[in-house]
């Protein structure tokens, strides 16, 4: 049973994994009364942000409220959350695969180990990436950030003082921006992202305090993603030709960085502000997403192969009925797989 306090975040998880499905399915221009309202489904990297601080908002809080702060209790709860329902679409993935081609496929082992390792990120939009998103299901490259913010997180909750972790989060990440413009790869890459991800950690901390976070107190940490955001607009100044090279340079480098930490900074006003409006509307734009949260992350990593590349339902000669039908199927197997298989086994692994 989910609890009401932290119920708006569960509904904005709902929403955003369904709005990234919507981005990857739906066509670009989709035209209602001589408007173009498929416009208002291409903002999917920046669901994925909207994750990345939701997700620093629960680990700060999970972790603050938890009796046990070992590593040891930390990792196996972060591990078995996130590669349990992994594992699953890694194995859909292959099966899929072994169908299509009509035989056993390969496995694509360095993909799939480099996956594994979370090493993975878009290959066809960023340079210097270590591995590509197994079998060409793009979203799995935030997990590997993902996975390492929590490590990341550990680290400095642990070795650093309370007094002194902002100051270490500003350095690091500042430093990893900085080194983007020489050199841009995964490590410097995530620790910049990390910036992100701390914007909800801030958050949980004003809450957990019992405090209404405001402009006013987390100014001196805006002015962090301010100074990383100008270094992302010079790098986006010296790159330039890397626009040519891509072929949607919108969301690739050297624009997808700056992009999404602009729209980071978006996220971090906005929610002060709405706070400050009592939420005013929130429950009636994203209060119906929190039935779907339960399993929105398996509704996150299984969408390519279940509603993106899905054909099985091809002969249906309406597309608003087939797609609408995948969709439905989405939400069961997640719920199935999300809900049942994962708690089920979770239960066996730590009780």
């Amino acid at each position: 049973m989910k609890k009401p306090r932290l119920e708006k975040l569960e509904s904005l998880r709902g929403f955003a994994a369904l709005y990234v499905v919507f981005f990857h399915a739906l066509p670009q221009k989709i035209y209602l009364l001589g408007i173009n309202v498929g416009a208002l489904f291409r903002f999917g990297p920046e669901a994925v942000i909207v994750f990345f601080v939701l997700s620093g908002f629960v680990i700060k809080y999970t972790y603050e409220k938890s009796k046990d702060k070992s590593f040891k209790y930390y990792f196996i709860r972060r591990f078995i959350r996130l590669y349990i329902p992994l594992l699953f679409i890694f194995l859909l993935a292959y099966i899929l695969k072994c169908y299509n081609e009509g035989m056993l496929a390969s496995p694509e082992w360095p993909k799939l180990f480099g996956n594994i390792f979370m090493l993975q990120d878009v290959i066809s939009q960023k340079p210097n990436v270590i591995s590509a998103a197994y079998m060409g299901n793009g979203v799995l490259w935030s997990l590997s950030y993902e996975w390492w913010f929590y490590m990341l997180f550990f680290l400095l909750e642990t070795k650093i003082s309370s007094e002194k972790i902002n100051k270490w989060v500003s350095i690091l990440t500042i430093a990893a921006a900085a080194s983007y413009i020489i050199y841009p790869f995964i490590l410097n890459r995530l620790i910049m992202y990390f910036a992100i991800w701390w914007i909800g950690v801030k958050f949980a901390e004003a809450y957990l305090k019992g405090e209404k976070s405001s402009i006013r107190s987390i100014m001196p940490y805006a002015y962090i993603l301010f100074t990383i955001t100008a270094i992302l607009g010079l790098n986006l100044i010296i790159h330039f030709s890397y626009t040519k090279v891509y072929s949607y340079p919108l969301v690739a480098y050297p624009i997808i960085e700056l992009r999404h930490f602009v729209f980071a900074i978006m996220v971090m006003f906005g929610a002060i502000i709405w706070q400050n409006y009592n939420w005013f509307g929130y429950n009636s734009l994203f209060g119906i997403f929190k039935y779907i949260a339960p399993c929105s992350y398996v509704i996150y990593i299984s969408h390519h192969y279940l509603v993106v590349e899905a054909t099985y339902l091809s002969f249906i000669n309406n597309k608003v009925i087939e797609y609408g039908l995948y969709i439905i199927i989405l939400i069961l197997f997640s719920y199935l797989l999300e809900v049942v298989v994962y708690n089920r086994i979770k239960k066996l692994i730590i009780g």
